[in-house]
């Protein structure tokens, strides 16, 4: 609830609300209103700047499908980069970057590979769910939140994303590797591996 309160104090729509009822109460001052209707005008401008305002929204991803294909991830990864590319300070863009291009490096090798494309859904899954949804844990905060409150150990929501996505790239390139060697083992613990630690909402929710 504190956490909360205080990504409310932090956000867009808290400002603007702030900034349109401190207009609200110059107007008084001016004498332009009359002191019976100052607080309400000054609620209203609050709660209009509060709702007007759009809340940071996620990625918008169109990668889905059934089948694991190589044009479709490649397309996926294009769109995350290229919204992040937007939205991300260039530290962060740039692993971001380094994941897309740890993952297309290996695409090439998923046509050749004797590796079922069942054991291959470490690769979907992290293009398609774990990537995008903990890219959007962190761009649904507000900035100035994200940024310089801590929010767990010790780290705020811009070095916890930092080190998740240092991981993702990591756990992709031992993944590349292990489709190189067909090592079905070494796979399919990458990919257990990733589905443990992103799948739970407590690793995802940064600032929660």
């Amino acid at each position: 609830m504190k956490e909360r309160a205080l990504r409310w104090f932090y956000g867009a729509p808290h400002l603007v609300g702030m900034a349109l009822a401190i207009a609200g109460v110059a107007l008084y001052i001016a004498g332009v209103i009359s002191g019976a209707l100052v607080v309400p005008i000054v609620v209203g401008l609050y709660l209009i700047g509060a709702f007007v305002t759009p809340r940071p929204k996620g990625l918008s991803i169109n990668g889905g499908g059934s089948q694991l294909d190589a044009g479709r991830i490649k397309k996926a990864l294009d769109q995350i980069v290229e919204q992040s590319r937007k939205r991300l300070p260039a530290e962060l863009l740039a692993k971001v970057e380094a994941i897309r291009a740890t993952i297309v490096d290996m695409l090439p090798r998923l046509e050749s590979t004797s590796i079922s494309r069942d054991d291959l859904f470490a690769i979907d899954r992290t293009v398609t769910d774990y990537l995008p949804t903990t890219l959007n844990a962190y761009l649904q905060l507000p900035r100035a939140y994200a940024n310089n409150r801590v929010v767990r150990d010790g780290k705020t929501a811009s070095g916890l994303l930092a080190e998740q996505l240092d991981l993702i790239d990591v756990k992709m390139q031992e993944v590349s590797e292990a489709v190189a060697k067909d090592d079905v083992g070494k796979l399919l613990a990458q990919g257990r591996f990733l589905e443990e630690k992103f799948r739970r909402n407590d690793e995802l929710a940064i600032g929660s």
